[in-house]
């Protein structure tokens, strides 16, 4: 019985390294759920590479660049950054009848102009594979104050399941940093403010609830 469990959890855990990310997500419907660099891992079980504040601050400082601090909602000083031209999101358990948006905390810097040309094209696509465009990421949010933030299509969503897809417009991956994403029915002032060890702690209970 306990290794049927573990096997559970490894399969649920699983991420698609070629531009399929799978996030374990539990199947209860949460009015929100958190997507963070710690539910990111390969086919094969091994994490991808994430990097904590000093390894992020460090590439900045490569790049000519100051990272600012992690921010609330979600405070939990682990990210990873956009490796592949296309990143897909799978999303579920989520009470499919609320209407909701998503926010996405990127990477953060003092300087208003960075040393890259890229851009990021957000969709939406349902499990019929109806497919949306909902958001433009340019320039301006690595050094914004403000989370990315973008409406879901209720008709996208309602279905009960959706992809996340996230494509760079680049001459190569590996601009963007992302802290965490957000995909809720509430407001962002109305989410609690949660530290690296409650954001843990939460995960060993409820990995997706946010209540």
């Amino acid at each position: 019985m306990f290794r049927k469990f573990i096997n559970f959890l490894l399969v649920s855990a699983f991420i698609i390294c070629t531009g399929d990310f799978i996030y374990p997500q539990i199947s209860s419907e949460n009015d929100t759920i958190i997507i963070t660099s710690r539910d990111i891992k390969t086919k094969t079980g091994v994490c991808v590479e994430t990097v904590d504040f000093k390894d992020a601050s460090n590439w900045a400082y490569n790049q000519h660049l100051t990272l600012t601090a992690d921010v609330p909602p979600v405070i939990s000083n682990k990210a990873y950054f956009i490796s592949q031209f296309q990143t897909v999101i799978p999303v579920s358990g989520y009470n499919k009848d609320l209407l909701y948006r998503m926010y996405i905390d990127f990477l953060r810097y003092k300087q208003t102009n960075v040393p890259f040309n890229s851009k990021l094209k957000i969709f939406i696509r349902d499990i019929y594979g109806n497919k949306r465009q909902i958001g433009t990421a340019d320039l301006s949010y690595m050094s914004d104050k403000k989370i990315f933030e973008v409406s879901i299509p209720f008709d996208l969503s309602y279905p009960g399941k959706f992809d996340i897809i996230i494509h760079e417009y680049s001459g190569k991956t590996g601009n963007w940093g992302i802290w965490d994403i957000i995909v809720t029915s509430k407001k962002i002032n109305e989410l609690k403010i949660m530290s690296i060890d409650s954001v843990e702690k939460i995960k060993e209970i409820e990995p997706k609830n946010f209540q």
